[in-house]
């Protein structure tokens, strides 16, 4: 099973920090429901250095590395995966939340060091992205017959795939 790392970015740093988002405390329940080795690093919470960051990336071999957030969060977001791809080569970087869903190409654009970004819910795509790295796919791979992803083919040209449909039965969500 896929082991995965899920940073919690510092949302806005002049205020006190209050809690982990939801929607992260959600994806992290249903890939661990699915059997995955999920660690949360929540660098809202705790108000990390940068190498305390870097020593949560370094700290074992992650396939995945994955953080998201709203806008006010996209400075974090982008050192984190600036970060993760300095430390951790190898692993697939991931990011979601709202500011990439409002604009998936523009940070595709601004963030080089992501390769799939997970655009509307996350609950049933990151969880199907985890699968398919347990299937043996990568970073390099060809992720096109994933819905509700933006990703980077190995020429770096930014694909945008089909929308995911809205999760219709939401008693079927672990509590977090």
């Amino acid at each position: 099973m896929a082991k995965v790392l899920i940073i919690n970015p510092v949302i806005r740093a002049e205020d006190d920090p209050r809690h982990v988002p939801y929607g992260l405390a959600l994806i992290a329940a249903v890939a661990n429901r699915e059997g995955h080795e999920i660690q949360v690093f929540d660098a809202n919470g705790w108000r990390p250095t940068d190498e305390e960051l870097i020593d949560a990336i370094k700290a074992d071999d992650w396939d995945v590395i994955a953080t998201g957030g709203i806008t006010t969060a996209y400075g974090y977001m982008k050192k984190s995966v600036e970060f993760a791809r300095q430390y951790a080569p190898d692993a697939l970087i991931m990011m979601g939340g709202g500011a990439l869903t409002a604009m998936p190409r523009d940070i595709m654009e601004f963030c080089p060091q992501v390769d799939i970004g997970g655009v509307g819910e996350g609950v049933i795509t990151f969880p199907e992205v985890l699968k398919k790295i347990d299937e043996g796919r990568d970073r390099t791979s060809d992720w096109s017959d994933v819905q509700g992803i933006i990703w980077r083919n190995m020429k770096g040209d930014i694909k945008l795939n089909e929308e995911r449909p809205l999760l219709q039965n939401i008693d079927s969500l672990p509590f977090p």
